[in-house]
């Protein structure tokens, strides 16, 4: 299962790598982004640590693709920072908490395209510090089972 998350804003407010570390210290957020990357150019592989975790997940930044989003979506910017994870707990963690550090940056907005959800700016803290929430209570209980998350 792969599972796609967009967070769209005006490509001038793309933060740097630098930028996205200072702001998860900032922020205290459980993440490191220990591999620089150029964030408008890298495509694929992003490797993070969370919680002491090592992990990553696919990463993209692109133009806006209108015409594969919900309708309105594509007024709410120009490009767009793609996520894509596998059916692994912990890059779905991962993605989310990059997401919402450089949500912070850009002052974007959220799009889960699976379910049409769309987050405001304002709303998005909240709303993935609960959907990373569930994803380390799920990634403790398959570990407390001893298996992979």
């Amino acid at each position: 299962m792969s599972v796609i998350s967009l967070l769209i804003f005006d490509s001038a407010r793309l933060p740097t790598f630098d930028a996205m570390r200072t702001e998860a210290v900032r922020g205290g957020e459980a993440i490191d982004l220990f591999d620089p990357a150029d964030l408008g150019t890298h495509a694929g592989y992003l490797p993070v640590r969370v919680s002491g975790r090592e992990t990553g997940f696919e990463y993209y930044f692109d133009a806006i693709d209108a015409e594969a989003l919900p309708p309105g979506a594509a007024e709410l910017g120009t490009h767009n920072i793609i996520t894509n994870t596998g059916s692994s707990f912990e890059e779905g963690r991962a993605a989310l908490v990059f997401l919402k550090i450089a949500a912070r940056l850009t002052e974007g907005t959220y799009l889960y395209p699976g379910d049409g959800i769309i987050i405001p700016s304002d709303q998005i803290g909240a709303y993935l510090d609960a959907q990373i929430s569930a994803y380390g209570v799920e990634i403790e209980r398959q570990l407390a089972l001893g298996k992979q998350p």
